[in-house]
């Protein structure tokens, strides 16, 4: 089955020690809500410090994971990634074992660290492949179901074992992830790119797309913090925003499969194009206009844009470098910009009301399109960026 659905062996040899990095990396940024609450019940944090132990965790990861892809370029990514995952299986068995808070926050920020270097060496291999969007995907579908699988399993490991059991399901997820990192390719020698010829004609289109993955993902952090007020505003009960944010992350999955169906079928960069531009209009909608309908099918509309616009995003991301450093770069930016977005939307909340994110989300993605129409322009006549663009 596998083989129908990416028909080429370097795909499918990349995919497994790719889906092993995201369980590692994006785990904890989809259970943060859980964790938190776990945290705070137990009563080694505040409400507060939770938060920001977690915003920690991802903010360390992310930076570790740009810092590594902008200066410092491995011959041995497989070597790199491993020693990544075993830190972070480091970091997060500390976490079992920590008597006080500040023991504690220092084996966040090891794991923290640990995914960072998974993410800077694993993530770099998808430049490598052929059909990198339908990949990128595939990875996110596992990334969603992952997360789901352990939202039902925490809670009862929560009730028997406390917060250590939490970080128990992460421990198991962390020894997975590292085991199909050992399958990770090792680069070819005619993939061995200097670091003067790894900064090359390309470094003005790697910042562009930089910078428009960082504001529209921390435009879709601030969004999302505020999804609950936006919904009691329109009208809905506490058990009605719940019953839409499942809806929604199913619709995820969705628009994720979407996106791998459609791969180039109707050009890469309209596509990313016209779904940046839907998901933006669908933030306004959702934070501007109080009407139960109109909320529902913005929402709707926005969970299908979502993950499928960023897929495209990251695979023009693999195709501008092959070295792999922009894409783990990206995916780093990702993480930072979702775990800044909420810092974002009070401060924009307290200052100009919560209808104010809307109109800030649609200015950064309005921001993005400008950069990657930059992009297009500039490259669309060297062939193997035009090939991903037209």
């Amino acid at each position: 089955m596998l083989r129908n659905i990416l028909p080429h062996k370097r795909d499918r040899m990349i995919l497994f020690p790719a889906a092993g990095s995201q369980l590692i990396v994006t785990t904890a940024l989809f259970l943060m809500p859980t964790l938190i609450d776990t945290l705070q019940v137990a009563g080694i944090f505040s409400a507060r410090g939770a938060g920001l132990l977690l915003s920690m965790e991802l903010a360390v990861s992310a930076l570790t994971t740009l810092g590594l892809s902008a200066w410092f370029r491995t011959e041995h990514p497989r070597a790199w990634a491993l020693s990544g995952g075993l830190l972070t299986i480091g970091g997060t068995a500390l976490t079992l074992l920590a008597p006080s808070p500040s023991l504690f926050f220092v084996s966040r920020l090891i794991a923290g660290i640990g995914a960072g270097i998974v993410a800077a060496n694993a993530t770099s291999v998808l430049s490598r492949g052929i059909d990198r969007e339908k990949i990128i995907a595939i990875l996110t579908m596992i990334s969603i179901v992952n997360a789901a699988l352990w939202l039902v399993v925490m809670p009862y490991s929560v009730d028997r074992f406390g917060y250590r059991g939490a970080y128990a399901c992460i421990l198991l997820i962390c020894l997975a992830g590292t085991c199909l990192l050992a399958r990770l390719p090792s680069s070819p020698a005619r993939q061995q790119v200097s670091r003067q010829s790894s900064r090359s004609p390309l470094s003005s289109a790697a910042a562009l797309v930089v910078l428009a993955i960082f504001l529209t993902q921390l435009g879709q952090g601030a969004f999302w913090s505020l999804e609950d007020s936006f919904g009691r505003r329109a009208g809905f009960s506490s058990h009605g925003i719940g019953v839409l944010l499942s809806a929604a992350t199913l619709l995820l999955l969705l628009g994720a499969m979407g996106a791998a169906w459609a791969g180039d079928r109707f050009g890469r960069f309209p596509s990313m194009q016209s779904l940046i531009l839907v998901n933006a209009v669908s933030i306004v909608l959702i934070s501007t206009v109080a009407v139960h309908w109109v909320f529902i099918a913005a929402n709707v509309l926005q969970a299908v844009t979502n993950l499928s616009s960023l897929i495209y995003q990251l695979g023009l991301s693999a195709s501008l470098d092959h070295t792999g450093r922009l894409v783990a770069a990206a995916t780093g930016l990702v993480t930072l910009g979702n775990g800044l977005g909420p810092s974002l939307s009070t401060s924009l909340s307290a200052a100009f009301g919560a209808s104010s994110v809307g109109i800030v989300v649609l200015t950064f993605n309005i921001l993005a399109l400008i950069a990657y129409s930059a992009i297009r322009f500039r490259y669309a006549g060297e062939s193997r960026v035009s090939a991903y663009l037209t």
